[in-house]
């Protein structure tokens, strides 16, 4: 059972919030019969300011005092930090490098991730991002890591190819 007043989540059986003390439900708290009457109870100083019952309205005004006054919540949001946009331009340059400037979008890549991550490392409660330039940093070296291959493997057609030229045979 949550709160009306703060949200805070409560047991099921629960009067009185354990957060902010409101009401969990008025009409309720106010015909619930009184649980030290059923009690076993000492004889005593105490017992004798115990036995007198409550007025009937005596609950519910105690209710309604504790529950018209809101009581912020405990735990605040935690504060906005905004992304770097050295992050995100890295991750964008790991993007282009793969599908329409392969060599200079990779590099772009690389050298913006690696600037990116040193300056969220430096300041992080000022910006963050980091995953975004993980990202970016991947995604370049995966753009070079292509282009290596492709120009090995054009290489290697290459020399086939003028190596059937020459009409070697043995």
């Amino acid at each position: 059972m949550f709160c009306p007043m703060c949200g805070a989540p409560n047991e099921d059986d629960a009067d009185f919030c354990g957060n902010c003390g409101a009401a969990m439900n008025a009409e309720d708290a106010s015909s619930k019969k009184d649980v030290s009457a059923e009690m076993p109870q000492e004889s005593g100083p105490v017992e004798e300011a115990v036995d007198e019952p409550l007025e009937e309205g005596a609950v519910k005004e105690v209710a309604e005092t504790v529950s018209a006054e809101p009581v912020p919540p405990s735990t605040a949001a935690p504060p906005f930090v905004p992304t770097s946009g050295l992050a995100i331009a890295s991750l964008v340059s790991g993007v282009t490098g793969l599908t329409i400037l392969p060599f200079v979008g990779g590099i772009l890549a690389i050298v913006l991730g690696y600037m990116a991550r040193r300056d969220i490392r430096d300041r992080p409660d000022e910006v963050s991002g980091d995953g975004l330039a993980l990202a970016g940093i991947i995604l370049g070296w995966i753009a070079i890591g292509l282009i290596i291959v492709g120009c090995l493997v054009f290489g290697a057609v290459a020399a086939c190819g003028m190596v059937g030229s020459l009409n070697y045979s043995p």
